[in-house]
């Protein structure tokens, strides 16, 4: 009987410490190359999301820099990896960034709640590039003057649950003097791919535009619908955008 008690006792700790287990791994994942980061829904704002010991806020981890002689700019949950549009070619992904203004001391952070930041640069360098082994290599020039572009997922687009790569990325600049985060993409498009040698204080993108919703058909999926890409040419300066056509429809067009 005794025995059996034991093994009863046992066998209920065991199921309470995977069910712990299970849970914690939900709330922050690392995988291959990025975090994941969990929706948050209006259950889960109730609970405390302070962060865990292993992902306290440190100084000393040799994560964050200083920008501009006056502007400290720290990662939370920096994970780098190769690739990317900025000026070193490595992407830095993180779960949010804090500013810190070296002169006065105070302390901003730029999203309000943890998203999944897939990169972020500062928005003037130039970098060159090779296209092959022959040619020579290819100048590219970004012209945005004291600002820090951030390459962020921000909304669950695939809906699965989780904030990643495979989400609708967003573009947003940071101007540190003012505090001031700004999101730049027209409503319903995404980001794509980053141009440069544009005018200074301008932001060139490829966007993509958000397809249709699809009705839920679970006997048959339906194909995913084409990608329409638009150029997106963002004044710093304004804080205004042109949207250019669709090259497909206009190709279209000229076939009919």
């Amino acid at each position: 009987m005794m025995e059996k008690f034991r093994v009863g006792v046992f066998l209920f700790f065991l199921l309470i410490l995977a069910v712990l287990t299970f849970s914690l791994s939900k709330s922050w994942r690392l995988y291959d190359d990025a975090y994941e980061v969990t929706v948050e829904t209006p259950e889960s704002k109730e609970k405390d999301n302070s962060p865990e010991p292993s992902d306290r806020l440190d100084l000393e981890d040799g994560n964050g820099k200083i920008y501009w002689k006056q502007y400290f700019i720290y990662p939370h949950g920096l994970v780098t990896e190769s690739g990317g549009f900025g000026p070193d070619g490595i992407l830095t992904h993180a779960r949010n960034l804090y500013s810190i203004n070296l002169k006065d001391g105070k302390v901003q952070k730029l999203f309000p709640h943890d998203v999944y930041i897939w990169d972020f640069f500062v928005g003037e360098f130039e970098k060159k590039s090779l296209s092959n082994t022959i040619d020579d290599p290819k100048e590219d020039v970004l012209q945005i003057e004291k600002k820090l572009l951030i390459f962020a997922v921000t909304e669950d687009s695939n809906l699965d649950g989780v904030l990643n790569y495979k989400d609708h990325k967003f573009v947003y600049l940071y101007d540190p003097d003012t505090n001031q985060l700004d999101s730049l993409l027209p409503t319903g498009y995404h980001f794509r791919k980053l141009l440069y040698n544009s005018l200074k204080n301008h932001l060139t993108l490829v966007l993509g535009k958000n397809p249709e919703p699809q009705p839920k058909n679970p006997k048959k999926k339906l194909p995913e619908p084409p990608l329409k890409l638009h150029l997106f040419d963002y004044d710093v300066v304004s804080k205004k955008g042109v949207l250019s056509g669709s090259l497909e429809a206009f190709v279209t067009q000229e076939a009919n």
